[in-house]
């Protein structure tokens, strides 16, 4: 059987964008991401992903695939397909590119079709992924010349991802049998509504998971964020100038609690958290870090419930009518930066001011992110996350 290789990226500097979209693939999105970071967050390294970004990858198979493969990878994206979930699916996706390069901020989206010279391609398939994924057909020669298509394929991702993706395929990971490689990319710079001074940021202990101490750059300001407290954790939410998205820390209140905060992700309780937040005026402490994972998904998706997308009895027949196709691969690359050069403005303001009442000292809530934590970038009006992650060892 010849194999349809799935290579999913992300790359992004901050991160964010802006959405309403349909909201009947809201929950979907929530119950994917859930199950994806569950499955991904194994281990004790940081973690950096989008399901949000695998989740478009996917989709764009949807219109190829029939019967229980169809079933099953609609079954593990939590939603239901029909004849609108495309053009709902890039509604969404516009939504973000739209708010996303709002002022000075950038956010790039962009999916690739690369098919071996003369394989037939159902015309109902290219229409689809033309119209709604804006993917065109790149013709390249997979049979004689691979290590040319991988290389090729490699460029357009370093293009898309603004130089952070690199080598997505590495040397040999395409062969004679590929027939067609499918691309999905997201890239976004965003700067923060309230940003740090670089003049504040100094060195500060770390605690990790097993105790030790590791010394790493905190970033400090104090200001009015959005914050709220459950009983063993904070949460804090920073926002991104002129979006609707935000950056939220998800911090257990001992430096063990990491795991806790990670299985009641499945529970609900994240909702329930993110709709309890009020501005407040915090002290924040944030290290300056940068978490970058690479991951090959297809045991992982198989695991999710879509195996036979994987196996010889896979029917993607609405791309080939032949029905010959099986994936054989599913990449994913992501690249989280975070620093105080999330913003860059200059502005001044007269006001008139007049003696006023002196009023009672507000309340100051201290945040300081000295031990592992959870994050999410997520469009605060619907709640779609973009990307999740944890950071439980700083690289700065």
């Amino acid at each position: 059987m010849k194999r349809l290789v799935l290579p999913f990226l992300l790359a992004a500097a901050l991160s964010a964008g802006n959405s309403r979209g349909d909201s009947r693939l809201v929950p979907g999105i929530y119950s994917f991401t859930v199950a994806s970071y569950q499955q991904l967050a194994r281990g004790d390294a940081n973690l950096a992903l989008s399901p949000f970004n695998i989740a478009a990858a996917l989709s764009m198979t949807l219109p190829g695939a029939r019967g229980r493969t169809a079933i099953e990878i609609a079954t593990v994206l939590h939603q239901h397909y029909d004849s609108s979930y495309d053009s709902a699916f890039a509604a969404l996706v516009g939504d973000l590119t739209k708010a996303g390069n709002t002022g000075a901020n950038e956010l790039l989206n962009a999916n690739g079709l690369w098919v071996q010279k003369g394989f037939p391609i159902q015309p109902r398939f290219q229409e689809i992924l033309a119209t709604a994924y804006h993917s065109l057909i790149t013709p390249l020669d997979f049979v004689t010349n691979p290590e040319g298509a991988r290389e090729e394929i490699n460029r357009w991702t370093e293009q898309h991802s603004n130089d952070k993706i690199k080598d997505l395929f590495p040397a040999g990971s395409l062969n004679d049998q590929t027939r067609m490689v499918l691309t999905s990319a997201i890239y976004f710079y965003g700067k923060w509504q309230d940003p740090f001074l670089a003049s504040r940021t100094e060195a500060g202990s770390f605690i990790l998971q097993s105790g030790a101490v590791k010394q790493t750059k905190f970033m400090h300001q104090t200001s009015h964020f959005n914050y709220t407290e459950t009983p063993s954790s904070q949460v804090l939410e920073m926002r991104y100038a002129g979006t609707g998205i935000a950056f939220d820390v998800l911090l257990p209140k001992t430096s063990t609690g990491l795991v806790e905060i990670e299985k009641s992700l499945r529970s609900g309780d994240l909702t329930a958290w993110l709709g309890n937040l009020t501005s407040c005026n915090v002290r924040v402490s944030l290290p300056k870090f940068r978490a970058e994972s690479q991951f090959s998904l297809g045991t992982t998706l198989s695991g999710m419930g879509m195996p036979t997308a994987f196996t010889n009895n896979a029917d993607f027949s609405g791309i080939d009518s032949r029905g010959n196709l099986a994936i054989s691969e599913v990449a994913h690359k992501a690249f989280v930066d975070v620093s105080e050069q999330g913003t860059e403005a200059a502005a001044a303001t007269g006001i008139a001011v007049h003696p006023a009442a002196m009023r009672a000292p507000e309340p100051t809530v201290v945040f300081r992110a000295d031990h592992p934590f959870l994050f999410i970038i997520r469009d605060s009006r619907t709640g779609v996350m973009l990307f999740i992650g944890r950071l439980v060892n700083p690289r700065s």
